[in-house]
């Protein structure tokens, strides 16, 4: 039975990330210039020391998680022996593909395959639109969409499962901390780190909301001429924050599991469609190409630094990516935790980061292959559309080019709301439980105070508004990138906390204060 009692505000936890992000939001209100400036300095101090890190963290991550699931260790039962899932293997999936990934795929499944096409990476020297620039152009998105992007989340997930379930610690990020720093979890360092995680991922959520609104306001300039001002994305932010905080409300059995289910199926019936009406074989034989050349070279992509280059290539795309995935991580796993109920920690790997991996696989390889087909062979404009209106349209301009296109791109408009209700849905209920005292304590599974979680919709809309009046897709990327270092290091530990246990399994039989 649920723990009846009222929930407080964790004033730790909650006070300081909901300052700093207000102040970020009235500096950004006040002088949008300066304040994209300041992420600007931030973001090139970021890149120029510490692009590196992100490079082999992200791949440290990821062999973190195929250690776990491979080794002995995978037949550990998160809740114990006889623990029993509470949700279908398809429904699991399905969330975990929609807090993860789901708003950037519909973003850039057409955007950065076209983007490798036409300007390849310098230090690869392929001729820009040349055959051998569209055979290579999905190694990238693979690359930066699969196994690394699931390995930064997944990681998370695992150390603070097995710290929940099966140590009995508190439902917060800093409880996969209490191998490495112990009783310090209960005080002011845990409530440093959940608060830090809470800052990484507002500002996270607010990149993807923003990359998901400048799609929307885009498509409506390229498709019927309406001029995407200030006002209108205010609007857009306005429908969205309605929309995921009602979700929300809801609570995860309902509006959150609805939701990632229609979504999952809507992906299909577009993915569906490309294939059917568009280039089948192509698409056929460029996505297993594109698999072999990914898996031929994934090791070296992924701890290239471009040591005598100056191209700032990997800072534009794959450093921004791992920081990116870092800024939501902490959060991201904590939700990921709540459907790893009854999952051995082998099922945990497979279902959470293989699974959507190979979705992104298919995703990548069905509408980056058609889109380089129809501009390669067919001249169908989708690259002269992307730089007259931004990447922001390259998907309506794909469906632009098949038939019933007054319905599919409506359908991809839907997609993206959905994508991103269903993402902010799931990242503000956690951060509302984060935030509240007593919440994932003795076991209970309330959810969060509504009230809680219009503070943090609130925060998340608003904060997406300024990034983009105050520097569109340049403030996102940055404030996403800088979000992502000190998130790194935390995860690091995170991970060794974890091997610690896994080594020393008396570690959760110890009581605080031992």
């Amino acid at each position: 039975m649920p723990v009846k009692r009222r929930l407080l505000i964790n004033y730790k936890v909650f006070l300081p990330p909901a300052l700093l992000l207000l102040i970020a939001v009235i500096f950004g209100f006040v002088n949008p210039q300066a304040f994209s400036a300041s992420a600007t300095a931030a973001l090139e101090f970021t890149l120029q020391y510490f692009g590196w890190f992100y490079s082999v963290g992200a791949t440290f991550l990821l062999g973190f998680c195929l250690w776990a699931c491979f080794s002995k260790y995978g037949t550990i039962r998160f809740g114990g022996p006889n623990a029993k899932p509470e949700i279908s293997v398809f429904n699991w999936w399905a969330i975990s593909l929609c807090a993860g990934i789901a708003i950037g795929i519909v973003f850039f499944g057409v955007a950065e395959p076209m983007a490798h096409y036409n300007s390849p990476p310098p230090f690869l020297d392929l001729i820009p639109k040349s055959s051998a620039a569209a055979e290579h152009s999905l190694r990238y998105a693979f690359f930066h969409w699969t196994f690394h992007a699931y390995g930064i989340y997944v990681s998370v997930a695992l150390c603070i499962a097995f710290a929940y379930y099966n140590c009995n610690r508190p439902f917060k990020v800093s409880s996969a901390l209490y191998p490495v720093i112990g009783n310090r979890i209960y005080g002011n360092w845990g409530a440093f780190i959940d608060g830090l995680a809470i800052f990484a991922i507002v500002g996270g959520v607010g990149t993807s909301m923003g990359f998901g609104i400048l799609q929307i306001g885009s498509g409506m300039e390229y498709l019927w001429d309406i001029e995407p001002t200030g006002v209108l994305w205010l609007g857009i932010i306005l429908s969205l924050t309605a929309a995921f905080t009602v979700s929300s409300y809801t609570g995860l059995q309902n509006g959150i599991r609805y939701l990632s289910e229609k979504n999952v199926y809507l992906f299909f019936l577009l993915m569906g469609f490309i294939f059917v009406f568009g280039p089948t074989i192509f698409i056929l034989e460029n996505t297993v190409a594109s698999i072999g050349d990914y898996l031929a070279n994934v090791v070296s992509m992924s701890l290239y630094t471009e040591p005598l280059g100056d191209s700032a290539w990997l800072g534009t795309w794959s450093v921004f990516y791992w920081a990116w995935w870092l800024a939501f991580a902490p959060v991201v796993g904590l939700f990921l935790v709540r459907l790893a109920y009854g999952r051995t920690v082998r099922q945990f790997v497979l279902v959470t980061l293989f699974g959507p991996a190979l979705f992104g696989i298919l995703w990548f390889g069905v509408f980056g292959s058609a889109s380089i087909y129809l501009d390669h062979f067919e001249g169908a404009g989708i690259s002269e559309a992307i730089a007259a209106y931004g990447n922001e349209v390259s998907m309506y301009a794909l469906f632009q080019q098949f038939p019933f296109s007054g319905i599919t791109i409506i359908l991809v408009a839907v997609a993206i709301a959905v994508s991103f209700i269903t993402l902010a849905d799931s990242m503000t209920s956690t951060i509302a439980g984060l935030t509240t005292a007593g919440f994932g304590e003795s076991g209970n599974k309330l959810e969060a105070p509504p009230s809680m979680k219009v503070f943090w919709g609130f925060m998340v809309g608003v904060l997406s508004w300024v990034l983009l009046i105050s520097g569109g897709v340049a403030a996102l990327q940055a404030s996403a990138i800088v979000c992502g270092a000190p998130i790194l290091v935390l995860l690091l530990l995170m991970s060794a906390g974890f091997i610690k246990s896994m080594l020393d399994q008396e570690e959760c039989n110890r009581e605080p204060g031992s």
